[in-house]
């Protein structure tokens, strides 16, 4: 209780602006995502004068589906960033749960078990990520990368390097992969719960002020009584958890545990938490500009598709997205460059 007093008192000002008591919920939400937002109208706009045919609405829950499943891991993912970290291993995390997940099937195992031992792994492997940047000292960029390197050839091993394709009746099955609720794809409603549970913890809770207080400041977090290594852990856990689920969701759709699946994912999910403003030196973002940076990427890649674009162009115009948000969110960018062209 007096680690938490304390915390709240040297943090509380960093992590959120007090906001003015006249001012609206749409307002302040505008505020604090406008460039993200208006990228999105921006997006949406071109969307409806180039491709008429994308708002279709069975065109829209594919969109919807496939940015649930990046959305997923890119919630995960902000809650590293937002410590300063960042987790590479989140593709090979996904690709070991769908391995493990359909060899377990085929072994006999019931779907409940089998999802069960998968979550579980993908939060070890995220305690293992937050051991080794802190107790050892790991930058997480290194620790991570070894990790990726390590759930990359355990997938292969897993399965001999072949696509492990599994054929259960399962309601829970069908949920995470091609069912739902009504219109509703399954995977949607995980990532809107995910993000509703998400936004509390950050906002309401006091381990989301300790989150921004930890990427404010490690030392500052530490000499005010946080257990930095605990969050850091925990935060590492919930990345670990959030792409098991995402390799549960990748199998369910298509019945295959494949040890190369959704290969880009990492990028993607990085990608949506920068592009949804959260500073990658930590301290400042949040879950509601990753869910429209995921969004807008599956937006883009669909506009892409129904134009004709090549898959090689499509990563060209991703990568200009993303420099083109980090320039857009950057703070005081005139004042940075004008700073840097004196020392040329």
């Amino acid at each position: 209780m007096k680690n938490e007093n304390v915390s709240q008192m040297g943090f509380e000002s960093n992590v959120t602006e007090v906001p003015i008591k006249s001012e609206s919920l749409t307002l302040r939400i505008f505020r604090a995502y406008k460039i993200t937002i208006l990228l999105f109208i921006c997006v949406t706009v071109l969307t409806a004068i180039l491709t008429p045919e994308f708002f279709n609405i069975q065109n829209v829950i594919n969109v919807v589906r496939q940015a649930s499943v990046v959305g997923i891991v890119a919630i995960g993912m902000t809650f590293v960033i937002l410590t300063g970290g960042i987790d590479l291993s989140v593709g090979a995390i996904l690709a070991v749960s769908g391995v493990s997940f359909a060899l377990m099937l085929n072994s006999g195992t019931t779907v409940p078990i089998a999802l069960l031992i998968v979550i579980l792994i993908g939060i070890l492997i995220g305690i293992i990520n937050g051991i080794g940047s802190t107790f050892f000292g790991i930058q997480p960029f290194i620790m991570t990368l070894a990790t990726m390197a390590v759930g990359n050839g355990v997938a292969l091993l897993l399965s001999n390097g072949t696509p492990q394709t599994f054929m259960v009746d399962s309601l829970i099955i069908e949920f995470f992969g091609n069912g739902g609720i009504g219109i509703i794809p399954g995977p949607v409603i995980l990532f809107v719960g995910i993000t509703i549970i998400s936004w509390l913890v950050l906002k309401y809770l006091p381990f989301g002020r300790f989150v921004y207080g930890v990427g404010g400041s490690l030392e500052a977090a530490r000499l005010s009584g946080i257990r930095t290594t605990r969050i850091l852990i925990i935060v590492y856990s919930i990345s670990g958890l959030t792409a098991a689920l995402a390799g549960l969701i990748n199998a369910s759709r298509l019945y295959v545990g494949h040890p190369t699946a959704d290969s880009t994912i990492m990028l993607d999910s990085i990608a949506a938490v920068v592009i949804g403003g959260t500073s990658l030196m930590g301290g400042r973002g949040g879950v509601g500009g990753t869910v429209l940076g995921a969004l807008l990427l599956a937006m883009v890649a669909n506009l892409l598709n129904l134009l004709g674009v090549s898959p090689f162009h499509q990563q060209v115009a991703k990568g200009i997205i993303i420099v083109a948000a980090i320039l857009f969110t950057t703070p005081h960018l005139k004042q940075h460059i004008k700073q840097q062209w004196t020392g040329l």
